[in-house]
């Protein structure tokens, strides 16, 4: 399988409205892109780097601005990462921040990253860097990155911080007014993981929002390790299958292709751990039903239409062959702790 790693859609902060307000189509730009536009609605699902990379791309070349990401991240919030920005603002101190927002990136929100610290001299070096290969696009990936670092540090120094400077590889030369006006500081575009650079006197500065609340509930825990791991076959084929069903039924033409993979060679390394693409998809449908049905605004026949079927009777049918009880049943056990 072609190696990659996934970070969840929320990392794409307000991409519709940035696209939208300097004169872009986001349909245009996720059809381009070939990705599902209701993943805009989705914000834990988990998405390929290659193809958040590609999607950033071409909404550059949509607007045509190689400064987009800057752009985008200027308007980024870390609360807008859910348990991950959670987790990192909850930390005492900005530098026990940046130690968990290196620690826990891989497993919470983005895999085949990681965020590294080094200090020279008065100056740290807080640095981006990627193990994934994909390109298309990895310069736009590592703007966005760099801001969603600076509103991090914004979190316990104030809301005007900025770095020194920043670092920035794969851009042209001519991009660097450009970047420089969104982001805020100079640019030195370098053959180098994307950085920013800053006086480490604000390391110690204490959380200004701190309370008693310092950790995490059992829903939250439970989703730090559910990003599959590269060599995770059956893992990653569960996660494109949940990526392609917000823009239907899943194809298993769709699955190989984005996976990189033959029909037939998933097929048969599905098959050595005993499995198939079939189980693969009806375990992603059932946990993806239960999951609606636990949201009491989704009715059942929105249900069975975001789920692929043609009608809630055919929904209906397949769910109580899964679990004994049809869908409005279970649904009504589920409230009463039945």
């Amino acid at each position: 399988m072609r190696r990659t790693g996934y970070t969840r859609a929320s990392t794409l902060g307000p991409i519709a409205g940035v696209v939208t307000a300097n004169g872009g189509s986001i349909e245009r730009v996720f059809s381009r892109a070939d990705l599902p536009v209701h993943l805009l609605d989705s914000p834990d699902t988990l998405l390929p780097l290659r193809d958040h990379f590609r999607l950033l791309a071409t909404a550059s070349r949509e607007l045509r601005d190689e400064a987009f990401a800057a752009r985008l991240g200027r308007q980024t919030s870390i609360a807008g990462l859910g348990v991950y920005g959670k987790w990192v603002t909850r930390a005492p101190t900005l530098l026990e921040a940046m130690h968990r927002a290196g620690t826990s990136l891989p497993h919470m929100m983005q895999s085949a990253t990681r965020l590294a610290i080094r200090r020279f001299g008065d100056e740290v070096h807080w640095s981006y860097e990627l193990s994934d290969p994909a390109t298309d696009g990895r310069p736009q990936n590592e703007m966005l990155a760099l801001w969603y670092m600076i509103v991090a540090i914004r979190h316990f120094v104030g809301a005007g911080w900025l770095p020194n400077r920043i670092m920035v590889g794969g851009l042209p030369a001519n991009a660097r007014h450009s970047i420089d006006e969104q982001m805020g500081v100079d640019t030195v575009i370098c053959d180098r993981p994307g950085t920013i650079v800053f006086n480490q006197r604000p390391l110690m500065a204490v959380n200004p929002h701190l309370s008693a609340d310092l950790g995490l509930g059992a829903n939250e825990l439970a989703r730090i390790f559910d990003i599959p791991a590269p060599d995770d076959l059956p893992g990653n084929v569960r996660a494109i299958i949940d990526l392609e069903l917000l823009g239907g039924r899943p194809d298993l033409s769709r699955i190989v292709r984005r996976a990189g993979l033959s029909k037939r060679t998933l097929q048969r390394r599905l098959a050595e751990l005993g499995l198939s693409f079939s189980d693969l998809l009806k375990d992603t449908l059932q946990r993806r039903a239960i999951s609606l049905l636990c949201q009491p605004d989704q009715s059942i026949t929105e249900i069975a239409l975001m789920l692929g079927y043609s009608d809630p009777a055919h929904f209906s049918r397949a769910f109580e062959k899964w679990s004994g009880v049809a869908p409005g049943r279970w649904r009504e056990l589920a409230k009463s702790g039945g």
